[in-house]
């Protein structure tokens, strides 16, 4: 539910006349108008009309009371430095709620590749130190597990398994490509990360738990560097 004086706030961020709000939402001027004077009591058809045209114009309602213009709801990072960016940002919308972050079609060789050792630990830490979870997806027989101090690794086959990651943390999701450069596309929308939250629920069910092996490299300490460089080499990522 929303409020008359919602109503005319919003119209008043957007610079709307009660002829604009009624244009957009398909509803008369007077039906408007006796909305906001509290005249008509709207039923949730119409309200739903007048929120779904607000929200579709970047404005977003708080409660019973509050209006204010939405926040960005996509951005790209790009590069390296954008990834470095991409990182701060889920430490930073983590740091309250603390929920699991879970990433799906992951290959650590490509982070790796594109993050610098020092960011690398920087980015251990603070995960440690939020004690958040991670939930990661793999392909199939990959042994190399270098976030193993805060997060939980399970296999999925090579059929389910694709070259394009993707991140689900707080009310985000977020999927990079790796082009000559790393290139980071994130959503800020609940609905978005809602859908991609329930399919990675859903893959890691069905997930399998790597079995311990002497072929498994585990975390970023100096004394794995070289292992993950020629596991790098190897896979022809130079």
């Amino acid at each position: 539910m929303i409020t008359a004086d919602q109503i005319r706030a919003a119209r008043a961020l957007k610079n709307w006349s009660q002829t604009d709000l009624a244009e957009r939402t398909g509803l008369a001027v007077p039906t408007i108008a006796n909305i906001e004077l509290g005249k008509q009591i709207p039923g949730q058809g119409t309200l739903q009309k007048i929120i779904e045209t607000f929200e579709t114009a970047g404005i977003e309602f708080i409660g019973e009371r509050g209006v204010q213009v939405k926040q960005q709801t996509t951005m790209v990072f790009q590069g390296r430095e954008g990834l470095k960016r991409f990182y701060d940002d889920i430490y930073e919308s983590i740091r309250e709620n603390k929920e699991d972050v879970f990433v799906g079609n992951a290959d650590e060789r490509d982070f790796l590749k594109n993050l610098d050792p020092e960011s690398i630990k920087k980015h251990i830490e603070r995960m440690e130190s939020l004690k958040v979870h991670y939930k990661i997806l793999i392909c199939e027989n990959d042994y190399l597990f270098p976030a193993s101090e805060f997060a939980e690794y399970r296999w999925i086959s090579k059929e389910e398994f694709s070259s394009i990651p993707f991140y689900v943390y707080a009310d985000k999701m977020a999927i990079i490509l790796w082009l000559d450069e790393p290139v980071v596309f994130l959503i800020n929308d609940k609905k978005a990360t809602a859908v991609y939250r329930e399919k990675f629920i859903q893959q890691w069910k069905k997930a399998e738990k790597p079995p311990k092996s002497e072929k498994a490299i585990i975390g970023v300490t100096p004394e794995t560097q070289d292992k993950i460089q020629k596991e790098i080499k190897k896979k022809g990522r130079k």
